[in-house]
């Protein structure tokens, strides 16, 4: 097996500030390590005993326990993260795996940064919860009653409001190629717009990509125009649903108002070459039923913005593709089926994933639950945000 090529050239972080290899690195594994970035620096933890230990496992051609869920997506034959990462930065990397020391330490600094800034965020989507958003906090009879809404004493000043952490990267521009940020909400930290307006205006932003994972919804002309300076620009925007079943999904946006962000961004993407706009789509159990119209729209009213199948829910359990009645998902296969997608390999895995377990009598009143409670929360109707899909006429 080829190693991946990321923990060889990317230095991440979860919203808690703990050191990873990327955002689909096990939580517990990244627990356990005992590590925080606050008070310490990334030239320190880029060779701590987490770090090591992956590069270790993938030179002796086995799976790392931190990437076992890149070995479950490629136990279905999905894309995995591995293989995405490979086919764009193996080959142009693949020297620095051999500059790797006998107890797994290189003798470099990551070129690339993937920084999650905090649970400081505006939206509370339904997928989502405490731990990276911090607007769910909200939801007071909602705290500690399931899995992703345990209640957490955050503290985010070490990325919100220190100036610690980008002091560090700002002394370490000259060797870095990439910034990563996800949140939380990226362009909701403070810290992290008074840093990109700063390097902005630097020589050094010419030779940086940028990449983002965001909601979209609090981008405006001043900050793409400061994010046109970079070398390159990568705007993934979280997109599951559209309509009224995507305000529900993404709550409280408003779809007529986030259409209007997506032509403003659009236009950038067809202004500026070194755009590289798309739409990201996270496998769900509601969000898979509504992928046909999500794709089809998109496509064809917004062509400057790529459609991206990404990532799957796996916790919370309750909002699982695989907790749906087994009726549901064959519908939900009979819709997809018609319809001609263009990357069939990513559709052919979420397909699979969701027949893989049915999991409807373990979660489905967990999951039935979950809505009920969100629309007392939120004062909001799930059966009329998502009545096409006719939840409530299946028993669990």
């Amino acid at each position: 097996m080829k190693p991946c090529i990321l923990p060889w050239i990317n230095f991440s972080t979860n919203t808690f500030g703990r050191p990873r290899t990327c955002g689909y690195a096990d939580q517990a594994v990244v627990k356990d390590a005992q590590v925080k970035l606050k008070g310490s620096s990334i030239e320190n933890e880029w060779n701590n005993d987490y770090f090591k230990k992956i590069r270790i496992d993938f030179l002796n051609g086995k799976w790392p326990e931190n990437c076992k869920r890149c070995e479950y997506v490629e136990s279905l034959n999905g894309h995995s993260k591995r293989l995405e990462e490979n086919k764009y930065h193996y080959e142009t990397n693949k020297h620095l795996i051999n500059e790797t020391k006998s107890d797994g330490s290189v003798p470099y600094y990551p070129p690339n940064i993937d920084i999650r800034v905090g649970t400081i965020c505006n939206l509370k989507c339904i997928h989502c919860g405490t731990g990276a958003s911090s607007k769910w906090n909200e939801d007071k009879s909602l705290l500690n009653k399931y899995p992703n809404t345990e209640s957490y004493n955050i503290d985010n000043k070490w990325i919100e409001q220190d100036s610690f952490i980008w002091d560090n990267i700002k002394e370490n521009l000259h060797q870095t190629k990439k910034f990563n940020f996800l949140g939380g909400e990226p362009f909701a930290n403070k810290q992290h717009n008074k840093f990109i307006e700063e390097i902005s205006k630097t020589e050094h932003a010419s030779k940086i990509t940028l990449h983002y994972v965001s909601n979209g919804t609090l981008l405006t002309e001043k900050i793409l125009n400061q994010l046109s300076k970079f070398e390159s620009v990568v705007i993934r925007l979280s997109v599951d649903a559209i309509d009224i079943p995507g305000e529900y999904f993404r709550f409280p946006i408003k779809w007529e108002t986030f259409k209007k962000k997506l032509e403003l961004i659009q236009q950038y993407a067809k202004q500026y070459s070194n755009f590289d706009v798309g739409v990201q789509w996270t496998c769900s159990n509601i969000s898979m039923f509504y992928l046909v119209e999500t794709y089809d729209y998109i496509k064809f009213n917004f062509p400057d913005i790529k459609f991206i199948l990404c990532n799957h829910v796996e916790w919370p359990i309750h909002m699982s593709a695989q907790v749906l009645p087994v009726e549901l998902k064959q519908i939900i296969k009979e819709k997809i089926n018609r319809y001609n997608f263009d990357d069939t390999d990513k559709i052919e895995f979420y397909v699979n994933h969701m027949f893989e377990k049915d999991l409807w009598n373990e979660y489905g009143k967990t999951f039935i639950s979950y809505l009920n409670d969100l629309d007392t929360a939120r004062n909001i109707s799930w059966k009329h945000s998502f009545k096409e899909m006719k939840i409530e006429n299946y028993t669990y």
